[in-house]
């Protein structure tokens, strides 16, 4: 749903509200106003945080010898192109079989950290994607030694 069904949302929990606290107001209550507004105002900022996180994009695409990365809202945040020989893929898998395994794409002195936003059922769905689509070299963290940038 976008921000125009969100507003809606929030127009018909606001009416709700109003409806529910009217009488409240009537009989001398008029205390609970405030909090009415405050609960209003919550929902609000809440549904625009949780829509704002919903709009974060990384695109991975190959083109010839070429791949490039896009992240961020509307793909804003980095855009780079790197030549795909270069580019390495690193995982590492926790201990606990019950966390998501870490991808990260090192590529000409830098490493950038893909897919932080799925759960773990997607990322071992995207390392598949990224070793049988794309053909890049997949390195787990016992072949491959991390190293900060």
């Amino acid at each position: 749903m976008g921000w125009r069904g969100n507003v809606r949302v929030i127009m018909g929990l606001s009416l709700a509200i109003a409806i529910s606290v009217t009488p409240i107001v009537v009989m001398g209550g008029w205390v609970v106003v405030p909090f009415a507004l405050l609960q209003i105002v919550a929902l609000t900022i809440g549904l625009y945080i949780t829509l704002k996180k919903l709009s974060y994009h990384e695109i991975i695409t190959v083109q010839g010898d070429f791949l490039s990365l896009k992240r961020g809202v509307d793909t804003k945040e980095l855009c780079s192109s790197f030549p795909k020989g270069s580019v390495n893929i690193l995982v590492e898998e926790h201990s606990n079989a019950m966390t998501a395994p870490d991808i990260d794409m090192i590529a000409e002195g830098h490493c950038y950290a893909l897919g932080d936003f799925l759960n773990r059922a997607d990322r071992f769905k995207l390392e598949r994607i990224l070793k049988n689509q794309l053909n890049l070299r997949i390195s787990h963290l016992n072949s491959f030694h991390r190293v900060s940038f």
